[in-house]
């Protein structure tokens, strides 16, 4: 894994052994319903149980994405495939890029640092030895979406990118009363992306509205460029930045945004910092697969699984999710790791968007929304059945070979939860095909 390095913090793992496949209680107070699901014509009746008995519901906390939009609609296989501006993948059009930008200025470089100086009123929820890690690097990034969007070619652009600063940008603090550099938040200083051929400006605001990062870049300048440098035979092109974002005056930050139909997509690392936990309520203890854990949704929605007949199907201990569990706390991840898998999971899902798939609202899946960072790590790292029989229409690709990529990817990083999960669904696969072999 080439963003590892001397070992870093430990992360403490969670304890609880009861898990659960349902939506939490406050799933029916928000009013929402698990979605039916109609499989296509080529999944067998044995598909269909089995993903009743795998796939675990949306978890559905208070202030998640389906909590405060309980009837976002649905999208089925039929409806993907029906999708007019869905765009296909074809031999000559039939690559993901991946680019990273070089930070040339050191003003800009130091952007990218957060502020840590203000200490935590109350003892830490995540426990660590040291907060020391290392950010995601791009190599990895392409080795998961190699395995994820399997067997399509992941590469690195071919365009260099570098970032620098924007010359004969005017101080804000010497701007004129009723200028433009005038508000809450300054519109400058500026960066820019330089490539071979041009230099393009990056709009700015500082401080961000948190005050965790010196400045934010605008994400909209940045889809600008990904769709600009978007070489003749991609299929998409994902734009990895390190720097904090905003898309429009009214956010905080922004980690991610994809324009499907343009086939580009940009994400930032910069909030998946675990040393950034605490400061926006991240409980990392809590993570995926561990977040599926009853005391823990207990103590969220303040109802007790044991009783509470919305939340009351106990997972047995041979469940693909026992078994991801056991794996992670046998194998807890490193800080490093658990930003590297973080910043994977957004550009996997921010992808997804460029291959036409829509927020999920069927099962916990990787293409879920999301309304927090807290709910972001809550949510799993696979896609579900509905989900993923759209990317294996698109690619081509067979569940089985993905899977195994999968399998080999997070044996390589000590991705133990990833790794326990894509065992045990693969275990389910042989069981049922050699099932369907005698029953034919």
């Amino acid at each position: 894994m080439s963003s590892g390095g001397h070992e870093e913090g430990i992360v403490e793992g969670c304890g609880h052994d009861n898990l659960t496949c349902t939506s939490s209680p406050h799933a029916a107070e928000a009013s929402y319903k698990q979605s039916t699901h109609r499989p296509t014509a080529t999944k067998r009746k044995r598909d269909r149980d089995d993903t009743k008995i795998l796939y675990p519901a949306p978890l559905v906390l208070p202030r998640d994405e389906l909590a405060l939009d309980p009837r976002y609609p649905p999208q089925s296989v039929r409806a993907w495939q029906r999708e007019k501006d869905r765009n296909v993948v074809t031999p000559p059009r039939n690559v993901i890029y991946v680019a990273a930008v070089d930070e040339d200025a050191e003003i800009v470089s130091s952007w990218t640092h957060p502020n840590l100086s203000r200490q935590q009123k109350q003892p830490s929820r995540n426990k660590t030895f040291t907060l020391s890690s290392f950010p995601p690097a791009i190599e990895d990034i392409i080795s998961y979406l190699s395995a994820f969007y399997h067997p399509l070619p992941v590469n690195s652009c071919p365009i260099p990118l570098t970032f620098t600063s924007w010359e004969d940008t005017p101080d804000p603090r010497k701007a004129k009363p009723g200028s433009r550099c005038q508000g809450k938040h300054t519109a400058l200083p500026s960066g820019a992306i330089r490539t071979d051929a041009s230099k393009t400006k990056i709009r700015a605001r500082s401080p961000s509205p948190d005050g965790l990062f010196p400045i934010q870049l605008d994400l909209n300048d940045l889809i600008d460029i990904a769709i600009d440098i978007l070489p003749s035979n991609a299929y998409a092109l994902l734009l990895l930045v390190s720097h904090d974002l905003y898309e429009d005056d009214e956010d905080i930050f922004a980690c991610g945004r994809a324009y499907g139909g343009s086939r580009a997509a940009v994400i930032s690392t910069a909030r998946y910092n675990p040393a950034l936990d605490d400061k926006q309520s991240v409980d990392r203890i809590h993570a995926w697969p561990a977040s599926h854990c009853t005391d823990y949704i207990s103590k969220t929605t303040c109802k007790n699984e044991s009783t509470d007949p919305n939340c009351k199907t106990l997972l047995p201990k041979s469940h693909p999710l026992h078994l991801a569990l056991s794996c992670h706390l046998d194998r807890i991840p490193s800080l490093s790791l658990v930003w590297l898998i973080r910043a994977a999971l957004t550009s996997a899902h921010e992808l997804g968007h460029c291959f036409g798939l829509d927020h999920c609202v069927y099962y916990a899946c990787c293409m879920q929304g999301s309304a927090s960072l807290a709910e972001d790590i809550r949510q799993p790292p696979y896609l579900c059945p509905v989900c993923e029989e759209k990317v294996l229409l698109a690619t081509g690709a067979d569940k089985e070979g993905r899977m195994r990529r999968l399998v080999d990817v997070a044996g390589k990083w000590g991705w133990g939860g990833l790794e326990g999960w894509c065992r045990r669904i693969l275990e389910a696969e042989e069981r049922g095909n050699s099932e369907g072999g005698r029953e034919g």
